[in-house]
């Protein structure tokens, strides 16, 4: 069974979301338990504390858009747990500019992680590009999302979609940043609705949601209906 953990983390409290399943990682990985965290964005002692309390290791690092507030603690937990950073192709530009990013909110400078693994648009299954061990016997499914970002991605793990900042509980997420574009994320959004209505749906930031859910509620999304 998949479990999912929420670490809420630093002065924009972005949720990263460390996710494992025991069973299908001893599977793969006998007598250790591997885990992956998505969007790891400050904190990361904390981060690190929470996933020794559970027993865990840490096998990749998954990232939906190079924004300050989602990448911050990468590059301090690579270098802690040889984990893998993933990230989309299309947010290179991004990337390159976080120290302009981190000067502009006032925050201090982080290290820019090292990528391992660039996810071309046509990457649709993380099998793909890392092994069962890296996944931890997780199937991760990964879509383009772009609108807030030129080139975010979400991650899909069974019924869990990991939205980035796409879509919120009642929201979505702002188009008014570099590389933002509205027309870009409501077609990003028109995909999200066409999945099951029982998908959980775990923001960047806020309260877990489902699709049904948005699609009745999100002022965003009824006029896509």
């Amino acid at each position: 069974m998949v479990q999912i953990k929420t670490i809420v983390t630093g002065p924009f409290q972005e949720n990263a979301f460390l996710v494992w399943d025991e069973a299908s990682s001893r599977s793969v990985d006998s007598g250790e338990i591997r885990a992956v965290i998505i969007d790891p964005g400050d904190e990361p002692d904390r981060i690190r504390e929470e996933i020794t309390v559970e027993g865990l290791i840490l096998s990749a690092i998954l990232i939906t858009h190079a924004h300050v507030d989602h990448i911050g603690a990468a590059e301090d937990l690579r270098r802690w747990s040889n984990a893998l950073v993933c990230l989309p192709e299309r947010e290179r530009e991004a990337l390159d500019w976080l120290p302009d990013s981190y000067r502009f909110f006032g925050l201090p400078e982080k290290p820019i992680p090292r990528v391992d693994c660039w996810l071309e648009p046509s990457n649709t299954d993380l099998s793909e590009v890392l092994s069962p061990i890296q996944r931890g016997g997780l199937d991760i499914a990964v879509f383009a999302a772009p609108g807030h970002s030129p080139g975010g991605v979400c991650y899909k793990i069974e019924n869990s979609c990991f939205v980035g900042d796409t879509l919120f509980s009642g929201s979505v997420g702002r188009v008014d940043l570099p590389g933002g574009d509205w027309a870009t994320l409501q077609s990003s959004l028109r995909f999200l609705i066409k999945l099951p209505d029982d998908t959980t749906i775990f923001p960047g930031h806020g309260p877990s949601t489902t699709i049904g859910r948005e699609k009745r509620f999100n002022p965003f999304l009824l006029e896509l209906n």
